[in-house]
């Protein structure tokens, strides 16, 4: 009983121990609840802002999200366009232009990365065509048949321009090159551009100068768009194989440069659209007297000479007693279509051939415009039957 005598201040000293154990075990449980293990909340390691995290498409699972340190290492290992951001990829859009226009998370190959639209036009352009303009080979047609259909170049066993007629002069022998597009033995390999140098200067694309009788001097009256369509339309040609033997000149023939030059464009105006055309379809050649260097006799323009086989052109002059001044333009124009006089005859002979052959092509508007230009020149008193 001793022991167990009450005694008030060891029961009190007890109480408090008891109560400083309770609220150690409530604590303990506390913390157990929360997670923490005995270890403090980090708040300042807060996950980052929204607005830095990757785009919702390319943003791993949120179960296998890495690290912020790993997080920062695979940013810096990104391409260019996946680590854009949403406001600089439409920026890096809108400055692309044409095919190379695409989204900055689209993957590019090299040669995708700097094509241009331009450039795919150029590489897929046909042969014969240039990035300044391609020719009309319709029109081309047209205006090589009222040159005279590139005549001296058609071979007549082989049915094309395939070149090889013999010519002999002066300035020793040459023969028409073939100047269908077969690349081995013709055209195939030149550009328009070189096509029209020969017709305006004749100088073939190494450099040979051809001589005077390749008719270059009376072509480079020719517009540069109009040379551009005869081009066209040879390129348009079947190839033909045939190699033309090499010339044998006496002399190297003088550089030739147009004067005035080539215009770009065929002139409007009906006069001058008619001098074009009288020059380039070489009316001069049968229609003015030469002299004895064969050059044409400027003072007898267009006043009638003689031909092969007693043959006698007109005086195609204003002339009213040799020429046709007494005709209307309307007139002149009729006949160069048809062949029909004011009288009601028909040409005869060369005449009536180049009609039939070029002449009767000619368009309204063209045929006025030389109808134009004749009534235009100098009217020269000049009876070329009377020689």
């Amino acid at each position: 009983m001793h022991l167990m005598q009450y005694r008030p201040d060891l029961m009190h000293k007890g109480t408090r121990v008891a109560f400083l154990c309770s609220l150690l075990v409530i604590f303990a449980l506390v913390l157990a609840a929360c997670g923490g293990g005995g270890e403090e909340p980090q708040p300042t390691e807060a996950p980052p802002a929204a607005t830095e995290a990757p785009a919702a498409t390319e943003a791993p699972e949120a179960t296998e999200a890495p690290a912020a340190g790993e997080e920062i290492t695979e940013t810096a290992e990104m391409t260019e366009t996946e680590a854009l951001s949403p406001t600089e990829e439409v920026t890096a859009t809108e400055e692309m232009t044409g095919t190379e226009e695409m989204t900055g998370t689209e993957e590019m190959t090299g040669t995708e990365e700097v094509t241009s639209t331009e450039e795919v036009t150029e590489a897929a352009a046909p042969a014969g065509e240039t990035a300044a303009g391609a020719g009309d080979p319709a029109n081309g047609e047209y205006i090589a048949t009222l040159t005279g259909g590139c005549g001296c170049h058609f071979n007549r066993d082989l049915g094309a321009l395939a070149g090889g007629n013999k010519f002999e002069g002066s300035f020793g022998v040459v023969y028409a090159p073939n100047i269908t597009p077969d690349p081995e033995t013709g055209i195939g390999n030149w550009s328009a551009e070189d096509v029209v140098h020969v017709l305006h200067m004749g100088v073939l694309p190494d450099g040979t100068q051809l001589v005077p009788a390749m008719p270059y001097r009376a072509f480079s009256a020719m517009s540069n768009q109009e040379a551009l369509d005869v081009a066209a339309y040879l390129f348009s040609l079947e190839p033909v194989a045939n190699q033309v033997e090499a010339r044998a000149v006496t002399t190297e023939p003088e550089p030739f440069t147009p004067d005035p030059e080539p215009p770009a464009e065929a002139p409007t105006e009906p006069a001058a659209r008619g001098q074009e055309l009288v020059t380039i379809a070489r009316c001069t050649m049968c229609h003015t007297p030469t002299n004895e260097d064969g050059t044409p006799n400027m003072d007898l323009f267009l006043a009638g000479a003689p031909l092969q086989d007693d043959e006698i052109s007109a005086n195609i002059t204003p002339s009213e007693e040799f020429g046709i001044g007494s005709w209307s333009e309307e007139e002149i124009a009729h006949y160069l279509q048809t062949g029909e006089r004011p009288d009601g005859s028909l040409a005869q002979g060369g005449m009536a051939q180049q009609i039939e052959r070029r002449f009767h092509l000619l368009t309204d508007t063209d045929a006025a415009a030389v109808a134009a230009y004749l009534k235009s020149v100098p009217a020269i008193e000049h009876d070329p039957y009377a020689e």
